[in-house]
């Protein structure tokens, strides 16, 4: 018995130090703004490129997050444009024809839990979010798979949470008419998928039964007297 409780302790340990991901998920969102804005950078002020520079450092004063614009195959070539609106970093492409369908969002000094933005499509088209784990270099794509339908001229807003991200990418098959409302939680905080919960629990009502017989074993035994 005392194996099979030292056993769900240690796996229960294994629960709490292992990161797991089996909740990250694409949400529409219509709340408060996250805990940090990423705004236009005030110390990369390079524009007019397929690579433009945002930060975290709500002043502006920084140029950790970079912004790539990718045309509907996922290649270079495409010029984006970003400014700080309403507080945020705005992306816009002003030149025809207007090929921005991609937008990696790549925070290179950091890793976060949540993303919020909000985008308006010249078209009616699909939004789909992929992400980057931290220590991976795969893209993979957030549920829903597909993603949402989004109106033309419409101005939705996405959260992506229930992991530890280094980069997103967001799709859509119309072109981008704005990406904006950039907001960001930073952190490192890996998540326990429900399985890591249970072997936890598991391990801690082990180590807590285990405690209470080793007490009741302790006690002295009273001798009857005759």
């Amino acid at each position: 018995m005392r194996r099979v409780l030292m056993a769900a302790a240690a796996a229960a340990a294994i629960g709490v130090t292992s990161p797991a991901y089996a909740a990250i998920q694409l949400s529409t969102y219509n709340g408060p703004d996250l805990v940090t804005m990423i705004k236009a950078s005030k110390t990369n002020t390079q524009n007019d490129q397929s690579v433009v520079f945002g930060t975290t450092d709500n002043a502006g004063n920084g140029s950790n997050v970079q912004f790539t614009g990718l045309k509907a195959d996922g290649t270079t070539g495409t010029t984006i444009h970003i400014t700080d609106g309403a507080g945020f970093a705005s992306i816009t492409d002003n030149v025809n024809p207007q090929d921005l369908y991609q937008l990696i969002v790549d925070v290179t000094d950091q890793t976060f839990t949540q993303f919020m933005f909000s985008i308006q499509l010249l078209n009616d088209g699909n939004v789909t979010v992929f992400y980057m784990l931290d220590g991976s270099a795969t893209w993979v794509e957030a549920t829903p798979n597909g993603g949402y339908a989004q109106k033309a001229n419409g101005n939705n807003t996405y959260l992506l949470q229930g992991g530890v991200f280094s980069a997103v990418k967001v799709v859509s098959d119309s072109p981008f008419k704005e990406y904006k409302q950039n907001s960001i939680t930073l952190g490192n905080i890996a998540i326990p998928e429900p399985g890591s919960w249970m072997l936890m629990l598991l391990g801690f009502g082990g180590m807590g039964v285990a405690l209470r017989r080793g007490r009741r074993r302790s006690k002295p035994t009273l001798m009857q007297m005759a």
